[in-house]
């Protein structure tokens, strides 16, 4: 594949442009199970090869499927064509790096019979309703296991290698009792197929599931509320714009021009951790080639950085972070790693507040230019250490960057979401307005 990524740059030189590759791969299995049986069983596999051109300033994309040379000659005509339509962009182009790069994982495993992946696909739906009979309907239980691979090249010399495996189960428990129904669902991603905790994903669909059955709306008022690790991910993450460059350029970032100001809270410090031990998984390099490291976004409330790639950092005037985000068939954009929300000063819980656990209809509630977000939740509440209620039917409202800058540290530990790429420490969040009765 190498040559053949060779040979395909050495057409887009022979042009007069310059450009980069991608060639991505991937296989996967999946398996689900419904009613006692396989009701899916799907094995796939694609292979892609994408190049972005740039001549005279002006850039364009191709991709193909097909690797013949009769093929890649077309579809590098093609990337020349789609350029001469687009406009110039003095920030496009290669960054001047040359040598490889190499991320390609090893997970040591004992091979498992796909008999035994059957057995335990079946168990996600089997297992859960015999541990309780108000399981009437198990509407996710499904296996999935599979890998990727990726190759790059730059008209500069840069190339990269990256390849992972992963595997993922998803659980869930659909309830009904005296005429209520509730559902709550979980998932395991693992490295190997033994890392993945089955227990552990039907414990918690199971938990959750009969708790809501016994949920009550909240009458409307202002609450304390603390965010699982997942909720909190998800919320943050709807405001990715908040930490982009990119976002920056396309005036949909509102921190654009707050660099060196505070704009959460003093006791706070965000940071984008690639290469952090207790990640999924280290990243090493972007999809320009460009090393990573980490990078302190917010430090003691105040702005310091933003994810750049290439094309942003030339319009700034500033450096690539190492957050270039681009697949074979895209356009280069930016996009950030591993999250880590750490903080300082802990204060002691209060003496009641609302623990979400689930958040819904989020991105449809959102404004990603003002922050301001609408969401139903489920829960419980917590008073004086004890949950003594189950709550649902209710609705969330507030602004993420008032809500940051109001935040207080309630621990010190870090705490990981389920899948493993959005540390923090426990936050508590005062004042917060709710929609119930």
């Amino acid at each position: 594949m190498k040559k053949l990524m060779e040979q395909v740059m050495n057409d887009v030189i022979d042009r007069k442009g310059e450009g980069d590759l991608i060639l991505s791969s991937s296989k996967a299995l999946k398996m689900s199970a419904q009613n006692g049986e396989i009701n899916e069983y799907k094995v796939s596999s694609s292979q892609i090869l994408g190049v972005r051109v740039i001549r005279d300033g002006k850039v364009g994309i191709s991709y193909t499927e097909s690797l013949d040379d009769e093929s890649l000659k077309l579809f590098v005509k093609q990337a020349f064509e789609n350029a001469e339509m687009s406009e110039a962009n003095s920030n496009e182009g290669i960054l001047d790096l040359s040598g490889h790069l190499s991320d390609e994982a090893d997970y040591p495993e004992s091979e498992v019979d796909v008999s035994v992946k059957t057995k335990k696909t079946l168990e996600l739906e089997s297992e859960v309703k015999r541990l309780d009979s108000r399981v009437k309907v198990v509407p996710h239980s499904s296996y999935t296991e599979g890998e990727s691979k990726s190759l790059y090249l730059s008209s500069a010399g840069r190339s990269t290698s990256y390849f992972d495996k992963s595997y993922t189960i998803v659980g869930s428990a659909l309830m009904e009792d005296l005429g209520r129904k509730a559902n709550y669902y979980d998932y395991s991603i693992a490295h190997t197929f033994d890392q993945l905790n089955w227990k552990k994903v039907l414990e918690t669909s199971l938990f959750h599931a009969g708790n809501l059955l016994d949920e009550k709306a909240l009458p409307t008022g202002k609450y304390s509320v603390r965010f699982t690790e997942d909720t909190l991910k998800s919320i943050i993450g709807c405001f990715s714009n908040f930490y982009s460059a990119q976002s920056g350029m396309e005036k949909s970032n509102p921190w654009i021009e707050k660099l060196g100001e505070e704009v959460i809270s003093k006791d706070l410090s965000l940071k984008d951790e690639p290469l952090y031990p207790a990640a999924f998984r280290k990243s090493l390099f972007d999809s320009e080639g460009v090393e990573r490291k980490s990078l302190s976004l917010i430090e003691n409330g105040v702005l310091k950085n933003f994810y750049h790639n290439s094309k942003t950092a030339r319009h700034y005037k500033a450096q690539s972070t190492g957050h270039a985000s681009r697949g074979a068939g895209s356009s280069l954009g930016v996009d950030g790693t591993y999250m880590i929300l750490d903080g300082k000063n802990k204060k002691p819980l209060p003496r009641k507040y609302l623990e979400v656990i689930q958040a819904d209809g989020l991105y449809s509630g959102a404004n990603r230019i003002t922050g301001q977000f609408s969401v139903a939740i489920k829960g419980y509440v917590w008073e004086n250490g004890v949950r003594t209620m189950t709550f649902g039917n209710i609705t969330l409202s507030g602004n993420l960057m008032e809500l940051l800058k109001t935040a207080e540290v309630v621990g010190e530990q870090l705490v990981a979401s389920t899948d493993e790429s959005f540390f923090s420490v426990p936050l508590m969040f005062h004042d917060v307005s709710i929609a119930g009765t």
